[in-house]
């Protein structure tokens, strides 16, 4: 029979069958798919003992008993023997509390020198010896091992994000994922590996490592131990590596599905059920995993510390991914390519490739074909003696292009074609970059960037300047004749009837210090 039909025949719960299981009581076999299946003699076992403990023998007793160690007759004889002792400490303990009571004696006034005299001739029981025994399993709070187990997998993160800033290159992960990129992740093969399943099993390879090592030499992984949590062998003895080993892998698999998204949150929710059911789960088969009682007043705000300190760790190892070359001023062209192609490959996803070098005598930007719609650059012009704090170049659009392929791309951007990387570079030499955290002084940019192109378009020739809080100033010239925008600013263009042929939309940007 299964455990819910024990529970339903004996009348004891799950938690208390696995208790008696666990202690030796119990032996069922186990079918091909691993569930237990107890016997009519199991449940009769269980029915002794529970009567035995309701009449409060106690399990060493009862086990010799099993063991044939006692007989029934000399288990009971003690036990009404114990009871007796119990019953007349218990009646000495009514006579004493009734006389203090017709005594009439408040507690300020009380002399308790003749009554502990009395009392100490015949003592009282110190507790309730006749408390109504509760044998289950010290099973964990699954609330408990849900916040350890995420404070350890963010953990486990930390070594592959630095991997895939540092050492890979890969932003991806580090930057917010477009939602139309994430659900497509779910249909193509390709993109569910670049982006969860590649992730995905670097963290394992990671927690497969340091979690055994956490359990063969603590006992607990961080969150584990935060959390008041152990996981050890019945005897007490601190697991083996392969033990260990064998224990995070069926939990990286069976409990988390890899960290695959919603796959994840589905098992998670499995063993929820099972651990308040009080159900052992798979992994821990065998093995002794217990929680201390209290500390919650410390452990809760311990806890929030932790993940407070692994987002701060994840906060800073991104920032600092942002960081270019030349951070704190810049004395050469050289320089500011330099910056400008560390922007450039931090912020563009898939970019690897230096796009601004110099090339007979002329710094030129090659940009790569996926970026079409941008906007034609071909040389950047540095002011003589400026050191690399002044440039300007031209941006194009090519109406001959844009005719051919007009009705493939949404409106044109004339953000696009004033170049943000460009600015974060010659920020640098304005003061220290960054003066805020390294996303919030890029998105300020992109703010400001964004309402001067929000400039009225009342002629096709549009002149635009602002000083930009990193310290840039921009000035664009911009001709936009032949273009129309749906809300009358210079923000998105659409390519209009007139004039005839069509004329290239040409912007020339100006940067410099401020």
């Amino acid at each position: 029979m299964t455990i819910k039909e024990l529970e339903a025949l004996v009348g004891l719960p799950r938690a208390s069958i696995r208790f008696y299981e666990q202690e030796g009581f119990l032996s069922p076999r186990r079918l091909k798919n691993n569930y237990r299946d107890y016997s009519p003699e199991d449940a009769r076992t269980l029915a002794k003992i529970k009567l035995l403990r309701q009449l409060h023998l106690d399990l060493d007793s009862i086990r010799r008993l099993e063991a044939g160690e006692l007989t029934l007759a000399q288990a009971l004889e003690d036990q009404l023997s114990a009871l007796g002792e119990d019953r007349a400490a218990l009646d000495r303990a009514d006579e004493v509390c009734r006389s203090l009571l017709r005594a009439g004696t408040d507690y300020a006034a009380l002399d308790p020198g003749p009554w502990l005299e009395e009392l100490e001739r015949r003592p009282a029981p110190s507790g309730p010896h006749l408390a109504k025994p509760r044998d289950t399993l010290n099973l964990p709070s699954p609330w408990r091992r849900f916040f350890a187990r995420r404070l350890d997998s963010l953990l486990y993160g930390l070594p592959w994000l630095a991997v895939q800033l540092y050492v890979l290159h890969d932003y991806q992960v580090a930057d917010p994922v477009n939602p139309i990129v994430y659900y497509a992740a779910f249909v193509s093969p390709l993109i569910f590996f670049l982006f969860f399943l590649g992730p995905s099993i670097a963290r394992i390879l990671i927690a497969s490592v340091v979690e055994p090592a956490f359990l063969h030499l603590l006992g607990a992984t961080p969150g584990k131990w935060i959390m008041g949590l152990e996981v050890r062998n019945p005897d007490g003895s601190f697991l083996t590596w392969e033990q260990a080993r064998t224990r995070t892998f069926s939990v990286l698999f069976r409990g988390e599905a890899l960290y695959l998204p919603l796959i994840s949150l589905w098992c998670n929710w499995r063993s929820y059920r099972a651990c308040r059911d009080g159900q052992v789960l798979p992994w821990d088969e065998g093995l002794s995993y217990t929680q201390k009682p209290r500390g919650l007043a410390w452990r809760a705000p311990l806890l929030l510390a932790g993940f407070a300190l692994c987002f701060a760790a994840q906060h800073t190892m991104i920032n600092v991914s942002y960081q270019p070359p030349h951070p704190d001023g810049i004395a050469s062209p050289e320089q500011l390519a330099e910056n400008y192609n560390a922007f450039h490959i931090r912020r563009t996803p898939g970019a690897s490739e230096d796009i601004l070098f110099l090339r007979d005598g002329q710094w030129v930007i090659e940009l790569p074909w996926h970026s079409y719609p941008a906007w034609a650059v071909d040389t950047i012009e540095f002011s003589p003696g400026s050191l690399g704090t002044q440039c300007s170049y031209t941006a194009v659009l090519d109406p001959v292009r844009l005719e051919e392929e007009k009705r493939n791309y949404p409106p044109y951007q004339l953000a696009d074609a004033i170049d943000s990387d460009l600015i974060l570079a010659l920020s640098c030499a304005a003061r220290p970059w960054p003066l805020l955290s390294s996303k919030e002084e890029i998105k300020q940019m992109e703010q400001e960037l964004d309402a001067l192109c929000s400039a009225p378009l009342a002629s096709p020739v549009i002149e635009l300047e602002q000083v930009f809080s990193c310290g840039v100033r921009v000035q664009v010239r911009a001709d936009t004749a032949g273009y129309v925008s749906p809300d009358g600013t210079a923000a998105e263009l659409f390519w209009g009837d007139q004039p005839n042929p069509a004329q290239p939309i040409t912007v020339r940007v100006t940067l410099s210090l401020a």
